[in-house]
């Protein structure tokens, strides 16, 4: 790769979902020793460096001559520029050469080691070690680094991410890897290190140095410096010991949850494995890949993962999912030896770390009866590990407007203090102050305009919000996303157990008796249809407890065959069982011979059992779309589609079954799936009613009337998820409902169908009507299936826009298409809330803006937020705080900005007549009135309704900016005008000098009259500030709900009021000049009153004004809406052509 200018790479692309090892091909011109290193969705640039003897030699000389100033500059480079520190050392290399890889991620490098390890020629013959060989040099030699808890190895075009076994491997790959007696332990550990999940912990200094080496902080010592110099002692200390302690808290915070985070998923314990033929115990810390693992027994974590051999096993997945059913999981099929291993695809077959084995169930019999497991993928890269990389290193970090814009604000204020220090200066020098004097003077104006309290407002009102949710049985695990929850757009929900209840109860049996399908509920169900209901599904007994889906419990005991796993005599049967059934009334038993798993793109499952009579006999369940596909035709009744379309539209959950016997002395473990479930025989639907949680509707309500849109994404039927959309008036009542359908022509086009779903709501008239939305566009609302989703999103852009704008109903939709759907809606701008049980929708729960998760366990690691309630009542909850947390956070830092602004002001007209406020007087604004009142303004709690309107969450919105220019118009005009009013007065002396006792011999206090009427006025500003930035509405609650605002105010007016009439001399330490007209007092409360009354009018201006919300809606000169989902929108309500077009086939490319 060395060579000069640009190179030329081939970029691998990241691996597909499903594992296939496609390669997307492109030329790319990199920078010369550049490639691209692959993660996840992001191609990050990495270049390589080795160390320079000469740079090194430098770096030591300039550490001698700047008496380590050198290696200090070294030192702080570290934490802001790490490319920089690493040149200063090193010079760029080829790949193959480097011992540091520098990652360019986000605008920043991360200087990363590479790890060196040779690969021993006897090693060579395993699997895994062989494939890793292609990339080594003539020496053996792979070079890898691990960034971001991720092993790369260097390809010579790319650096690409090492898993272990699995995706993509053939199920004779994995055969193979069982039967090899070579596991090359000593390279695969140092390939993909120990298999614990031990989360990075930094020492304390790190966390200290990462929090106080930042603008702030080194903007606060500064200040202090400057406050030291002015002797302004106290107020200076106050400040550091903040600081301190601030840092300290946030240093405290952040390591405890990296701790709690450590401690939750660290796990190593003895387990036994089967290495050249022998058991062996050893620590699960030191598995590798291509171990098999002898599983154990029950209530035991899994810390790896791993392909099923043998037997079965009974796991609580909670952790991973937040969903405490017991699953099944069984065998890897071997006999399709070609098939290729996916871990999502084959869950079924799967162990996944961090779940609990709740039982083991032996293969029927054999040599050895224990359960066996190989690994495919240790520590971070197992599925657990991959979580937690997601809680530490997020794919996307969201930009939120607010935070950046705060940086473009004290840019702002710095340019204005910059002109007050000139002027200072000026003024000074002027004055005959040396120019030393003066430049130290003005480094004041600099303090004052930017706030050392800036931090605390972009974090105190998150701080209050997270306290409340937790209150409220909601946990946070990532605290940036509660400001986020206060712009979301859309809501997106799951069904089963999100929207409705858990548990199912049993509506009725449906069986198909000579063509037809018979109209009995639940009593004299057909003998073959009583075996389907006993035999399909995959219940355990544990603890006495017949444990698993709910939906295989309500079968299993509509059958009335008792269930009794693996506890039964062998013998009974011809066949190898590993469970049976038996009927109480006759007698006969039912043996269960093969599993064949439930797989969500398959959407059935099927068992193969040996019945009394001694024949063999399949049994299906599955959805009544794919159960009919694998029917023998001429068993179908005709009333197949009426019944289903008829339970299906009154949000019924249908399931239908099938079956067959099989051939005598067949071999069922080698007969194909598909061969195996086709030409049966339909036996009937079990129907299921799934009613609505009593919340639901509730919650959908205010979030219709909060202007929300709301979404549904479930893997239940398409008729069935319509029929609960209605039901919790998801679709309206005046919605007009087409079902949308999709395929492929030969001709390579997209053929689309639109069907208009008819419906007439109980006590609907005609005079209704009126009640429609505004525009034809607004009631549309489209219905769909996952598969239909896949296709328009790979061949009809413009289709996924307006289906995207007007989708209410998703379908059909397995975890990945779940997923793609969020990043669909995203990429049209909205800001999307998740919620879902956590079963199926992890991966769209962290893809979203704000993902909840309905879980009782508290340690679940599905999404950012987990409520402990079980409905959605969560959602308006915490929107709310959102929407509370960001007005808070704007309030609070808007405060802090006027009072900089309050402060400076004073400061220029005080400095212009020659004056300062003294130390005290400082201390009482900045610490008794200014922090006392950023705290109490985070506080204020969010509104009881969830409002229309977004919050700005935008310092340069055109309203917030009209705010603080006419804020500080009235606040400098105010003080201005006092001053210049206290000049008039027949008892002003500009040069009234008193004795104060407590200076020395000889030291005099000039108080002007000028400062101490400035004094009080800008004190009363502040409290006027915070009041007109209480307003509450409406998002948040009234000013009189907040207790400690309220308490503040009365606390800090009674002050004021106090030392506005009480006698100057009785408060020495205010240094204030004694006002002898007590109506002049009065007629400086007037103005506070005046300045109270006017500023509040300003604030509810621009609120209430409308021809003023207009003027300044033009002023922010934006063509059209920055959103684009309201383009879209906007698109198809102009158009002239009616969409969508009934019963019409419209062909897209």
């Amino acid at each position: 790769m060395a060579g000069n200018g640009a190179a030329t790479y081939t970029l691998l692309s990241s691996p597909s979902p499903t594992g296939s090892d496609d390669r997307e091909s492109c030329e790319l011109k990199l920078p010369m020793f550049s490639v691209h290193l692959i993660r996840s969705d992001d191609n990050l640039v990495s270049t390589g460096a080795k160390r320079s003897q000469l740079k090194l030699i430098i770096f030591v000389v300039s550490c001698i001559l700047t008496l380590s100033l050198a290696f200090i500059l070294y030192f702080l480079l570290g934490f802001w520029k790490p490319r920089w520190k690493t040149l200063m050392t090193h010079s760029l290399c080829p790949l193959t050469e480097a011992t540091v890889i520098l990652v360019e991620e986000r605008k920043k490098s991360h200087p990363v080691k590479v790890m060196k390890i040779t690969l021993p020629k006897e090693d060579i013959s395993n699997y895994i070690v062989g494939k890793l060989s292609q990339y080594a040099d003539h020496n053996d030699v792979i070079s890898l680094i691990e960034y971001k808890l991720d092993r790369y190895v260097f390809t010579g075009s790319s650096l690409e991410r090492v898993n272990g076994l699995g995706d993509g491997e053939t199920f004779g790959t994995l055969q193979e890897m069982v039967e090899s007696d070579h596991l090359a332990l000593d390279t695969l550990s140092q390939i993909f290190g120990r298999n614990v999940l031990d989360v990075p912990l930094k020492p304390v200094i790190h966390f200290v140095l990462t929090e106080v080496l930042t603008f702030f902080y080194f903007f606060q010592l500064f200040s202090c410096l400057v406050w030291y110099n002015n002797q302004y002692e106290v107020y200076a200390t106050v400040i550091i010991v903040m600081s301190v302690l601030s840092a300290t808290s946030t240093t405290y915070i952040t390591r405890i949850a990296i701790v709690k985070l450590r401690k939750a998923v660290l796990f190593e314990c003895e387990i036994e494995v089967k290495r050249s033929g022998k058991i062996q115990v050893i620590k699960s810390g030191d598995l590798v890949p291509g171990d098999i693992v002898k599983v154990p027994l029950t209530q035991t974590k899994v810390g790896f993962d791993g392909v099923l051999l043998s037997g079965n096993v009974v796991v609580d997945e909670a952790m991973l999912t937040g969903e405490s059913v017991p699953t099944l999981k069984n065998p890897l099929p071997f006999e399709w030896l070609e098939e290729k291993y996916h871990a999502d695809k084959n869950e079924v077959n799967t162990l996944f770390s961090g779940t609990t084995i709740l039982q083991t169930r032996p293969p029927p019999s054999g040599q050895d009866d224990a359960v066996y497991c190989l690994v495919t993928r240790t520590g971070f890269r197992s599925k657990k590990g991959e979580t937690v990389k997601f809680m530490l290193h997020p794919d996307r970090t969201q930009k939120f407007k607010f935070y950046s814009e705060a940086w473009t604000y004290i840019k702002i204020m710095a340019f204005i203090g910059l002109g007050g220090m000139i002027y200072h200066i000026y003024d000074s020098i002027k004055n005959d102050y040396s120019v030393n004097d003066a430049v130290l003077g003005s480094l004041d104006l600099i303090t004052i305009i930017i706030a050392p309290s800036l931090p605390l407002a972009l974090s105190i009102a998150v701080f209050y919000a997270i306290r409340r949710l937790k209150q409220g049985k909601i946990n946070v695990s990532l605290p940036n996303s509660i400001n986020i929850a206060g712009k979301v757009k859309m809501t997106v929900f799951d069904k089963t157990g999100t929207l409705t209840e858990e548990g199912l109860t049993l509506q009725c049996v449906l069986s198909a008796t000579d063509g037809h399908i018979s109209e009995e509920l639940t009593i004299n169900v057909p003998q073959q249809m009583r075996l389907a209901l006993a035999s399909c599904h995959t219940l355990s007994i544990i603890d006495n407890k017949i444990c698993g889906d709910p939906i295989d419990i309500i079968g299993q005991q509509t059958s009335g065959f008792e269930f009794r796993d693996h506890g039964f005599e062998a013998n009974i049967f011809k066949n190898k069982v590993s469970a049976s059934s038996l009927d109480p009334k006759t007698g006969s038993r039912l043996g269960l011979i093969k599993t064949v798993p439930f797989e969500s793109h398959l959407k059935r499952m099927s068992v193969v059992c040996e019945v009394s009579n001694g024949s063999v006999v399949v049994f299906c369940k599955g959805a009544p779309e794919q159960i009919v596909l694998h029917c023998d035709q001429s068993t179908i009744p005709q009333e197949f589609s009426s019944k289903l379309d008829h339970f299906s539209s009154q949000g019924y959950r249908i399931l239908a079954f099938a079956s067959k016997t099989l051939p005598e002395e067949c071999n069922v473990s080698s007969i194909p799936r598909d061969e195996l479930e086709s030409g049966l025989t339909f036996l009937g639907f079990l129907v299921l009613a799934n009613r609505l949680k009593p919340e639901t509707r509730v919650v959908m309500d205010e979030l219709k009337r909060a202007g929300l849109r709301t979404v549904m994404c479930t893997g239940d039927a398409l008729l069935t998820a319509v029929c609960v959309a209605r039901d919790c008036s998801m679709i309206p009542d005046n919605g007009t409902l087409y079902l949308l359908t999709a395929e492929l022509g030969d001709n390579g086009k997209l053929a689309v169908k639109y069907t208009e779903q008819e419906h007439t709501p109980d006590g609907f008239h005609m005079e209704d009507l009126k009640n429609l939305y505004s525009g034809p566009f607004r009631k549309v609302h489209l219905a769909m299936d996952g598969a239909t989703f896949d296709l328009i999103s790979k061949n009809d852009k413009s289709l996924m826009d307006k289906v995207c704008v007007t989708g209410t109903v998703f379908a059909r939709f397995n975890p990945e298409q779940k997923m793609n759907l969020i990043d669909e809606l995203q990429q049209r701008s909205y800001s999307i809330c998740m919620c879902g049980d956590g079963a199926n929708d992890c991966e769209a729960l962290r893809h979203a803006n704000v993902g909840i998760a309905l879980s009782k366990c508290e340690a679940s690691l599905a999404a950012p937020f987990t409520s402990s309630v079980f409905n959605i009542t969560c959602v308006p909850v915490l929107l709310k705080e959102g929407q509370a947390a960001l007005e808070n956070a704007m309030a609070v830092f808007r405060f802090t900005a006027m009072y900089s602004i309050i402060q400076y002001v004073s400061v220029l007209l005080l400095i212009h007549y020659e004056s300062i406020l003294g130390d005290y007087q400082y201390l009482l604004e900045d610490l008794a009135i200014v922090l006392l009142f950023d705290f109490a303004l985070g506080y204020t709690k969010p509104s009881k309704i969830l409002s229309r309107v977004r919050p700005r969450g935008s310092l340069m919105h055109p309203f917030t900016v009209f705010s603080f220019i006419m804020q500080t118009t009235l606040v400098v005009g105010f003080i201005v005008f006092s001053m210049w009013l206290v000049q008039q007065q027949a008892w002003y002396d500009p040069f009234h000098v008193i004795r104060v006792d407590y200076l020395a011999e000889g030291e005099l206090y000039v108080p002007y009259f000028e400062t101490t009427v400035n004094f009080i006025h800008s004190c009363f500003q502040y409290i006027i500030i915070a009041l007109v930035f209480s307003i509450g509405h409406p998002h948040r609650r009234p000013l009189y709900t907040n207790i400690p605002m309220l308490v503040s105010i009365v606390l800090t007016a009674g002050i004021l009021l106090l030392v506005l009439f009480i006698s100057a001399e009785k408060i020495p330490l205010l240094e204030m000049a004694n006002i002898p007209d007590i109506s002049y007092k009065l007629l400086m409360l007037g103005l506070v009153v005046m300045n109270l009354l006017l500023s509040l009018g300003v604030e509810y201006s621009y609120r209430v004004i409308e021809p003023l919300q207009r003027f300044l809606k033009l002023l922010r000169f934006k063509k059209g809406h920055k959103n684009k989902f309201k383009c879209l929108i906007d698109e198809l309500e102009a158009a002239d052509t009616k969409w969508p077009s009934t019963n019409i086939v419209e062909n897209g490319i």
